[in-house]
């Protein structure tokens, strides 16, 4: 549309010094105006096209990030969890030592009774009130056998108290790294909602630049252009690699493959997107953080950012046939890893710019856009 426009008023400037005459001093002043214009308009289209990739690029640093800090307080919750397991684990033995504990303070008590009361009869008291050599020899032994069982009895009761502090000594370690992992999870849960925040701002300032309908149909323009690219090399790529190992040809699934994520189907296939731009896949609005799941056995050949797809995973499915899952949250397969029927790969998002949390999900044959309608089974099984 710009072109056009500045090649029409560049056609009329020209017409118009063509006719005009030397004398005609104010038609020129206007064919100069008119020039200026041009000029500051391109200048402008410049300005506004080097602010827009800055906002991009500041926004794709925050998504990614975003991304980063999900995953972070992801891992922070199952240490968390596990954590607590121990510290159960924990207070269950405690209570178990502490019951012990007792059942020996018991039978200590009841030892030193019986200590203090055979504490008369000493050794030597033994052998002076026994007129047999063999009664004396007999109780000697029964005395030392008495004094082993206190000496075990009062190992075990140490045994058992170091055991008891040692548990009480990890239970106040637990608890400390329950209050650790607990303030770390606050922090960054509060950084999280900052980069949302700012995200937000970022993403108000980048779309009020781009309201104007020529800039958002060259904008979708480059987008397509971007993915046909990227899928060009890809399936250079996907051509080198041992086709994926399937006793069910991804050929012979129409109509029973599973939806990637349970949604509700908001764009369809060949719907006008804007102008002459129509929609090559569904968009399917899902709870944020809901997992994506692989429709069939393949290979991811990309996991990425993808500047108007954001976090974008391509599956390679063999037979020329692909399949793409786009502005997830986070990536959880790489690229080159293998995948099952249903195997998470990622959760739904909104990052490349999306207002709304939604999947943008297309199959492919050949680099062809096809129906998924055709593809997937009638309703959602998930």
């Amino acid at each position: 549309m710009v072109g056009t426009q500045k090649a029409l008023l560049t056609a009329i400037a020209c017409l118009l010094l063509s006719t005009a005459s030397a004398g005609e001093k104010e038609d020129r002043a206007k064919l100069e105006k008119i020039g200026k214009d041009i000029s500051k308009l391109e200048q402008s289209i410049k300005g506004q096209s080097r602010q827009q990739d800055k906002l991009a690029g500041e926004l794709k640093k925050i998504e990614l990030a975003s991304a980063d800090l999900n995953n972070k307080i992801s891992t922070i919750e199952k240490q968390r969890a596990a954590l607590n397991r121990e510290l159960i684990q924990l207070e269950k033995q405690q209570a178990e030592l502490e019951s012990l504990k007792r059942s020996q303070q018991q039978l200590i008590s009841q030892e030193i009774i019986a200590a203090y009361r055979l504490g008369s009869e000493e050794p030597i008291k033994l052998l002076l009130n026994q007129e047999d050599p063999e009664k004396f020899s007999r109780s000697l032994k029964y005395y030392d056998y008495f004094l082993a069982a206190r000496a075990e009895k009062l190992a075990s009761y140490r045994q058992t108290h170091q055991q008891l502090e040692t548990t009480k000594s990890d239970i106040a370690s637990r608890e400390q790294s329950l209050a650790e992992s607990r303030q770390q999870l606050v922090i960054e849960q509060q950084t999280l909602r900052e980069n949302r925040q700012q995200r937000e701002q970022l993403l108000t300032s980048l779309n009020k630049q781009i309201q104007n309908s020529q800039q958002t149909l060259n904008q979708l323009r480059n987008e397509r252009q971007r993915l046909e690219t990227v899928l060009k090399a890809l399936e250079q790529r996907a051509m080198q690699l041992a086709a994926p190992a399937s006793k069910q040809p991804f050929s012979k699934q129409k109509g029973k493959l599973p939806w990637p994520v349970s949604g509700k189907l908001t764009q369809h296939f060949g719907a006008v997107r804007n102008a002459d731009i129509t929609w090559s896949g569904w968009l399917m609005q899902a709870a944020e953080g809901l997992h994506v799941h692989s429709i069939h056995h393949g290979r991811v050949i990309f996991s990425d950012y993808l500047r108007g797809y954001g976090l974008l995973v391509i599956i390679d499915h063999g037979e020329g046939y692909m399949s793409l899952y786009a502005h997830n949250q986070v990536l959880l397969r790489e690229t080159g890893d293998w995948v099952k029927p249903g195997e998470r790969i990622a959760r739904v998002g909104n990052t490349g710019g999306q207002a709304d949390h939604a999947l943008y999900f297309e199959i492919r044959h050949n680099g062809k856009p096809t129906n998924p309608k055709a593809w997937l089974a009638s309703k959602a099984g998930r």
